[in-house]
């Protein structure tokens, strides 16, 4: 399991040996999935939300709905007190973590 963090900017830099393990680049779509239990990051798009999707109890089906409901009724300034609400600044130490996706090579197929 890898550490994911977030920038100043709300920016997610994903380690490079994950980029060529998983063949990721520039403009590829990456899905964010908000479940009960955290975030969920996707690579396969729809397919793989509709087979967890099936993996959910009625109930857990019947709270995310709830609670993407409750979150949709939200205000912006609520959404972004939310989102803010734990905010630290980490782009001293973020400093160099760049990396140049087109010095990685294509996976091979």
């Amino acid at each position: 399991m890898e550490r994911l963090i977030v920038d100043a900017e709300g920016k997610v830099t994903i380690p490079p040996e994950i980029i060529q393990k998983r063949g990721l680049r520039p403009g590829d779509e990456i899905m964010l999935l908000e479940t009960k239990y955290g975030l969920l990051v996707c690579q396969k798009g729809m397919a793989l939300l509709d087979d967890w999707w099936s993996t959910l109890t009625e109930e857990d089906k019947r709270e995310a709905r709830q609670e993407a409901e409750a979150y949709e009724a939200l205000s912006e300034e609520e959404r972004d007190a939310i989102w803010n609400q734990f905010r630290v600044s980490i782009e001293e130490d973020a400093e160099g973590d760049e990396i140049d996706l087109s010095a990685i090579p294509p996976p091979v197929r």
